[in-house]
């Protein structure tokens, strides 16, 4: 289980100074501070986010708070539009309308026992949270939950576009179907299925219709991640390897690269044309969007 605080700089000073003795080193770059008190965890993120985990989380959580002189939360998970109370695989994607960068599809199964916790660490629809809440959120929800994710790299998505001539729904239906396959090889007792909804259930199945193993106890819902936790839990992970993919890509290309797909991302283009061939963008964006047309 788990329990956070939102800090201020003066909170998360005075815990620092109570738990020093108990610290333990940084795993990455977005941590002001761990310790290991007992048998809980205790990580001040740079957004001054507090979260703590372990055996003892509710005793160091209530210590907490009368160390900084605040009143314990209890929080209601039927308090929440996140409402949905059952163990669910639920699935979301991300990437679909970066020019830069692949694909990823993410799906994750939330018991229903999890369900509060995960909501009280802050779990919501990844496009309501900044990207460094995802990024502190992403490398925990990936150790809390069983997932599979797909990414896609800009290789493969640029030749089954353009030599398969296959279209986005296409696409994104084949990347669900396999991370859904690949869940049900891990969890084999299950509430249901959900899809967060990129088309009609027809649809959906018409593109699959060639695929040898296709899951047909799906049910695709449209605004899904914000109803069903599993879905918003796949939404953030799925946000959080994209920008883990992105930082890699910005990291080899030797500047950061925009996300979207507006008028920052044709300057981004001029500017690695004046080094790089056309055919380099085959390795690093989809090559089908409109941004790179008029260089072609």
């Amino acid at each position: 289980m788990s329990q956070s605080i939102n800090l201020t700089n003066d909170q998360a000073q005075i815990i620092i100074n109570q738990y020093q003795e108990f610290s333990l080193p940084h795993t990455n770059n977005y941590t002001l501070f761990r310790a290991k008190y007992k048998t809980s965890t205790i990580t001040i993120f740079k957004t001054l986010t507090l979260l703590i985990q372990g055996g003892n989380d509710i005793d160091v959580y209530n210590n907490i708070c009368k160390l900084i002189d605040i009143k314990p939360i209890v929080t209601d998970p039927k308090n929440s539009s996140l409402s949905i109370d059952l163990s669910l695989i639920g699935t979301d994607e991300v990437g679909t309308g970066d020019f830069f960068g692949g694909i990823v599809v993410a799906g994750a199964f939330v018991k229903k026992d999890q369900i509060g916790a995960l909501k009280k660490l802050g779990v919501k629809d990844s496009k309501d949270l900044k990207d460094s809440k995802i990024m502190e959120l992403g490398p925990i929800l990936v150790k809390e939950v069983i997932f599979s994710v797909h990414l896609l790299d800009n290789l493969k998505f640029n030749y089954i576009t353009r030599v398969q001539n296959c279209n986005m729904n296409k696409v994104k239906a084949l990347l669900h179907n396999s991370v859904i396959r690949h869940l049900q090889q891990k969890v084999k007792k299950y509430d249901g299925i959900i899809i967060d909804a990129f088309t009609t259930r027809d649809k959906y199945f018409e593109y699959l219709k060639d695929e040898k193993d296709v899951v047909t106890e799906v049910k695709l819902e449209e605004k899904a991640e914000s109803k069903y936790v599993s879905v918003a839990v796949a939404s953030i992970i799925a946000r959080y390897i994209f920008l883990e993919h992105i930082a890699k890509l910005s990291e080899e290309i030797g500047f950061e690269l925009p996300k979207g797909a507006g008028q920052k991302i044709d300057l981004a283009i001029q500017k690695i044309l004046k080094t790089k061939p056309l055919k380099f963008f085959d390795t690093i964006a989809k090559t089908n969007f409109k941004n790179l047309e008029k260089y072609k």
